[in-house]
């Protein structure tokens, strides 16, 4: 008996994957806050993009050889129920620390930029509740409040990056590399380590209506966050100049310099929306995940018993591992990157080397077995 019932399109799944790239662009936007050149961070945005790719297509094929199984599943097929469990219970981990980041960006963000004097509780609360719900209800609610809302976030998206055109100076974008590769070395690595989060299409292709779309979702979704990410950078850089890698919020901040006719000023709802809709969203994608993750490997038929004890756990997280709003800035600069690096491509390549030896051994079974048959 399956743990997940419900059904999602390829489209659907591509929304989700989008809105989960979105999360840091719409709050955070650790590519250009605290670099040292800001006026190359949107090369570095490009490059992290392309450079994304690889990876990405990795986990799609990796998954696509297994296409009725999840991640959990089929790496206890690969690599035995022990170890097979390990990798599992780390994917965990890995994406209620995600949840816990996320609730804490968006608490954090209301709390400095909109109402500083309302405990910071209350909203990491409201939202992981709200999350929780959406989660319960299975991958397929999920699916359709992501295929609607993304087209509300890329409008919010877009309404931000152009309504502040009149005070954007795009010489601000000068000079080019003027200190070498290095500078844009780390913000590549970070923008790279935010799209290995896909890794959690592992848990979705047994739900796909069709599998074979797997690639096509993956691909355009780090296609439209690539360009949103990029042209967020831009707009910044445009708007700030080297100023920007100080600004606490960026996207709040430019959504300040909106300005309609001289009488429609300030529009902070716009980029405060986005970043409401794309973490509750993304939280309840996370939130599934692990819940029917656990449910898999400890042998349960229902993972909805599972969805609230995790959204009380993220929020715990979010406020014993982040004191403050620079706790959370470092935790970016310092720890995200190789973190989310490491466990997910040493995932991905330890479960891609156990497939391939899994085959050949198949193979040569195979043809042993033909042999004897012969003979």
């Amino acid at each position: 008996m399956e743990t997940e019932g419900g059904r999602i399109s390829g489209s659907q799944l591509l929304a989700l994957l989008v809105l989960t790239r979105l999360v840091p662009v719409t709050i955070e936007f650790p590519l250009v806050t605290g670099i040292e050149v800001p006026q190359d961070a949107w090369i570095s945005s490009l490059v992290g993009t392309v450079l994304s790719i690889p990876p990405v297509l990795l986990m799609v094929h990796l998954s696509l050889k297994y296409p009725d199984k999840t991640i959990i599943e089929y790496s206890q097929l690969l690599l035995g129920k022990f170890f097979g469990k390990i990798i599992g219970f780390v994917l965990v981990w890995y994406w209620l620390s995600i949840a816990a980041t996320m609730l804490r960006s968006v608490g954090d963000a209301y709390t400095t930029a909109v109402m500083p004097e309302t405990p910071i509780l209350a909203f990491i609360l409201t939202v992981g509740f709200l999350s929780a719900n959406a989660a319960r209800t299975g991958l397929e609610v999920v699916g359709r409040l992501g295929e609607v809302n993304m087209l509300v976030v890329l409008l919010f998206g877009f309404l931000t990056l152009t309504l502040p055109y009149k005070v954007m100076n795009f010489e601000n974008l000068l000079p080019v590399i003027a200190k070498g590769i290095r500078p844009i070395m780390l913000p590549t690595g970070t923008a790279i380590s935010f799209f290995v989060q896909f890794i959690i299409l592992g848990m979705v292709v047994p739900y796909l209506n069709n599998p074979q779309t797997l690639t096509k979702s993956s691909l355009g979704a780090i296609a439209i966050s690539g360009f949103m990410m990029t042209a967020f950078t831009v707009a910044l850089i445009a708007v700030f100049g080297p100023t920007v890698s100080s600004l606490m919020l960026p996207a709040f901040s430019l959504g300040r310099m909106i300005s309609i006719g001289e009488f429609l000023e300030r529009i902070e709802i716009i980029p405060m929306g986005a970043w409401t809709i794309t973490v509750a969203i993304t939280l309840a994608f996370f939130l599934w995940a692990s819940a029917v993750a656990i449910a898999q490997l400890l042998g349960l038929r229902r993972f909805q018993a599972l969805i609230y004890p995790l959204a009380a756990i993220s929020v715990a997280f979010s406020i014993l591992f982040f004191e403050s709003f620079l706790d959370l800035e470092l935790y970016f600069k310092e720890v995200w990157v190789p973190y989310s690096l490491t466990l997910t491509l040493g995932i991905t390549i330890i479960l891609y080397v156990a497939s391939l030896i899994r085959g050949r051994s198949s193979a040569s079974e195979k043809v042993i077995g033909s042999c004897h048959r012969n003979g």
